[in-house]
Parts: C-alpha cells; sequence; structure tokens
C-alpha cells in the first residue's frame, strides 16, 4: 500500500480547515474570522504557513457566507505582500471537519498533475499536503517547515505516508463508560496532537475516499475519525511524529482565547 517516493522536489499544498461555527468560542461568527489582536485567525494561520518559506499553494475551506469577508482579506494589499510567494485561494467547507478538508483535497486534485495556472504544483503527479486548522494560527512557522521536513524524509525512506506534530501528555487521563472509570491509559504511550499535520497527497486522498465511502454506507466508525492521521490510521498508512510546539495549541474557547491574547501581547 505504501512505498518509497521521491520526494525532493514534491510541491507544499495547505489545506485551511477555517468553517467552524466558534459557537464554544462564543463568538458571533465564524472562529476563523474572529479578530486576535486586529488580524483575524484565518489571516494569522495563512501568515504562519507563508513565512515558513515551504508552502507555495494554499487553500482555504470556509463556509458559504464567509465568502466575502475571505475576498476582502485575500484583496488586501497588506496580506498580498505578506503572502505574496504563496498564492492563496478558497474553497467551500462542509459542515464537518472531515467534509471540509475533503472538499480541499480535491482542489489540490484538480492541480496535482494538471498544468493549470498553479506554477508549483503544475505537471506532477504527487505532492506534499498540509492540513491545518484557523484555529492553531498561532503555529509557529518553523514547526511548520518540520513537519514538511519529516514527510520528505519519511517518504523517502518508505517508512511514513505522514507526519503530525505532537506534544506529551501532562494530565492523567482516565476512559469512561456510563459515568464509571474503566482504565487508565499510562501517559508514556500518548501524546497531544496538533496541526498542520503532512502527508503525501496520493495516500491522503485514498485514505479519505475511503473514509467518505465509508460515510456512504453508515459504517459506525465513520465519524469516529477527529484529524487526518486518524483517517490515515483507518486506512492503514503508517504515520509518524514529530515535535509540536506550545503556541500551536488550538483556540476554542474564550480560556484559549485570552491565552492567545496573552501570547500575542508578549
Amino acid at each position: 500500500m505504501f512505498s518509497k517516493t521521491d520526494t525532493a522536489a514534491l510541491p507544499v499544498v495547505a489545506v485551511i480547515a477555517a468553517a467552524g461555527s466558534g459557537t464554544r468560542l462564543g463568538a458571533d461568527q465564524p472562529k476563523a474570522f474572529v479578530e486576535l489582536a486586529g488580524r483575524t485567525l484565518v489571516e494569522r494561520a495563512l501568515d504562519g504557513l507563508a513565512s515558513s518559506g515551504v508552502v507555495g499553494r494554499t487553500f482555504v475551506m470556509i463556509s458559504p457566507d464567509m465568502q466575502g469577508r475571505m475576498a476582502e482579506i485575500l484583496d488586501d494589499p497588506a496580506n498580498q505582500a505578506t503572502w505574496a510567494g504563496m498564492r492563496v485561494s478558497t474553497g467551500t467547507g462542509g459542515s464537518e471537519r472531515s467534509d471540509s478538508v475533503f472538499a480541499g483535497l480535491q482542489l489540490v486534485e484538480g492541480e496535482v498533475g494538471s498544468p493549470v495556472d498553479c506554477v508549483e504544483c503544475a505537471q506532477v503527479d504527487e505532492a506534499i499536503v498540509l492540513v491545518h486548522d484557523a484555529a492553531r494560527c498561532l503555529t509557529p512557522p518553523a514547526m511548520i517547515a518540520r513537519v514538511v521536513e519529516q514527510v520528505r524524509a519519511h517518504g523517502e525512506a518508505g517508512t511514513a505516508a505522514g507526519v503530525v506534530p505532537t506534544l506529551p501528555v501532562t494530565d492523567t487521563i482516565k476512559t469512561v463508560e456510563d459515568g464509571t472509570v474503566t482504565g487508565t491509559p499510562a501517559r508514556d504511550g500518548l501524546v497531544a496532537v496538533q496541526t498542520p499535520q503532512g502527508f503525501l497527497f496520493s495516500a491522503l486522498m485514498d485514505a479519505n475516499r475511503k473514509y467518505q465511502a465509508g460515510l456512504e454506507l453508515g459504517r459506525g466508525h465513520a465519524r469516529l475519525a477527529t484529524d487526518d492521521a486518524s483517517i490515515m490510521e483507518l486506512a492503514d498508512y503508517p504515520v509518524a511524529i514529530t515535535g509540536g510546539d506550545d503556541r500551536a495549541m488550538k483556540i476554542t474557547t474564550p480560556r484559549d482565547f485570552a491565552i492567545a491574547e496573552m501570547m500575542v501581547e508578549r
């Protein structure tokens, strides 16, 4: 299913999931468009990808009603200057994160291997895809570059089709059922996963097609995948880990937002 891949010259394309409602954040608009110290989360996420110096193309997956707002962001001359080395387009996200990512991968598929208006993507049949969350908008550029570097290395060695950044779990974790504790997993076998997660496009697309087919068939496992690595695991693709970063925290609640504000103001 997976073998060594010549990754040295592969282009890097990012898909940003930015269609979330922001309900848990208590926002009156989709979370990606909430401003953090005067700049929206999606703008900050794009800043990080562009500053990494490794991403040539990005698709931002947003809800239909925010297409106009995103167009304003993309038309801003200051943003165009900041993202000058990275072409950015939008796509329509779905009701679930996995639906948004799959829609984004279909946009990537339209360019990978086709001589279309994408200099970074044209005339190749493989690419490295980063799947990122707008909610992790403070992810350091160096971490993004490290994920790409590790995808290339594992692809060349044939050891993994993807790489995810992780942090050690510091809290004790319990499994529960019907309000009763059923077990305590050893912390040394657990990690907390962040984004962007990086994969070889062909493997990720294959895994997502199988996952979507499971949805259509009503398989019980279909909604259990809470990140992209989970979808790869369900399709039996090997996924490796690399070091994450505390700054790549996910902004979900008002408390998270307050912490992010302090991080930006430091």
